[in-house]
């Protein structure tokens, strides 16, 4: 039985220019018949699925092509990189895992807004490490920081976009990267520019919205929350920080980021 080009793209489940590829590297033959179309016998299908199946294991085409090219005649070879692809899948369950697991508290923090929006409760913060660079924060116009910052950016949702208050500063808030302790051990995060380590302490926790002018005055979202420590007689026992949890963009790209943010008190 002879089958078409199309047949062989549709059952596969790749381009017609591919087959045309593995026709080019000698992967597969081609007969055309009185009208000039390509047909392929099953032995092509054989090969072709042998292609899918090693793809579909991670490996790259050319490295495929190399295998059924005929220049390679020894199943050992193609054990090792089978192993290989195994341990290479390994690796990606597990950065998968974590990632459903970041998204996973990330979602938590997000289903937090309904309960804590403009509310306070009592609560110990969890312990955060924070790095920024020497502008605002979050950006670097020295190559050197970018470098190291990109390494944070790569890294969410492990990593969040966070913000915090420097009371002796004439209450100046500034950009940073944070994740905890643990997660920057755990993804060997460089900690080269300007890091703070904050301890679980205890706090007031609330949710609230910012506008427009968070991005040029952050201080400005901890103004409610420190208000309401002081009216009940609290003191702030340290630097009030905070995760941008999600950002609503109304028309005219007007931002409100809703932002989760804790205070330190005794």
């Amino acid at each position: 039985m002879k089958y078409s080009i199309s047949d062989i793209a549709r059952i596969l489940g790749i381009t017609t220019s591919a087959v045309r590829y593995f026709e080019k590297e000698n992967l597969i033959s081609v007969e055309k018949d009185e009208s000039g179309f390509r047909l392929y016998h099953v032995v092509d299908i054989f090969r072709l699925l042998s292609y899918k199946k090693y793809r579909t294991m991670g490996f790259s085409m050319k490295m495929v092509v190399k295998q059924f090219g005929g220049g390679e005649n020894d199943r050992k070879i193609i054990q090792s990189r089978v192993a290989k692809q195994k341990q290479e899948a390994l690796k990606k369950a597990e950065y998968y895992k974590n990632l459903a697991d970041y998204i996973g508290e990330h979602l938590e923090s997000i289903e937090r807004i309904d309960k804590l929006l403009d509310k306070y409760e009592f609560t110990m913060s969890p312990a955060m490490t924070f790095m920024h660079g020497s502008e605002c924060g979050w950006l670097s116009k020295v190559p050197e920081e970018q470098q190291i910052v990109h390494k944070w950016v790569d890294a969410m949702p492990a990593t969040r976009l966070s913000v915090i208050l420097n009371m002796k500063a004439e209450s100046k808030g500034y950009f940073a990267y944070s994740a905890p302790p643990e997660v920057v051990c755990h993804l060997s995060l460089p900690t080269k520019l300007h890091v703070e380590e904050l301890p679980s302490t205890s706090c007031l926790h609330t949710i609230t919205a910012a506008d427009d002018r968070f991005s040029e005055e952050p201080h400005l979202v901890f103004e409610g929350p420190l208000e309401y420590a002081r009216k009940r007689g609290f003191e702030i026992n340290g630097k009030p920080w905070g995760h941008i949890l999600l950002v609503e963009v109304a028309q005219g790209a007007r931002l409100k980021p809703y932002v989760e943010l804790w205070i330190p008190i005794c």
